[in-house]
């Protein structure tokens, strides 16, 4: 039962790294993101009307903000539920 724990113990610590740097690429996008629409807003007005959306840097942003967002989503999933099995483990043991 050692061995299980110690196993689940390396796979949550694994996922709990990569939760954080799923997160710091979750931000980055945002960040990249809220700027890019920032600019946008800045144009004047007559070159916001004939701006096209493809025109911008838009679409790419958007894209790498819902695969960034669906990655962390994964990964902090995996993560709580490693906590969860680890925890209950560790109860089991009376650890």
């Amino acid at each position: 039962m050692d061995d299980k724990i110690a196993k689940l113990q390396a796979a949550t610590d694994e996922a709990e790294e990569q939760v954080k740097v799923c997160k710091q690429a979750l931000d980055l996008a945002e960040t990249q993101l809220n700027q890019a629409k920032q600019r946008l807003k800045s144009l004047p007005q007559e070159e916001q009307e004939k701006l096209q959306v493809n025109d911008s840097e838009l679409p790419e942003l958007l894209e790498t903000h819902v695969r960034a967002h669906n990655l962390y989503d994964t990964v902090l999933a995996r993560y709580n539920t490693n906590k969860r099995y680890l925890d209950a483990f560790k109860i089991k043991q009376g650890k």
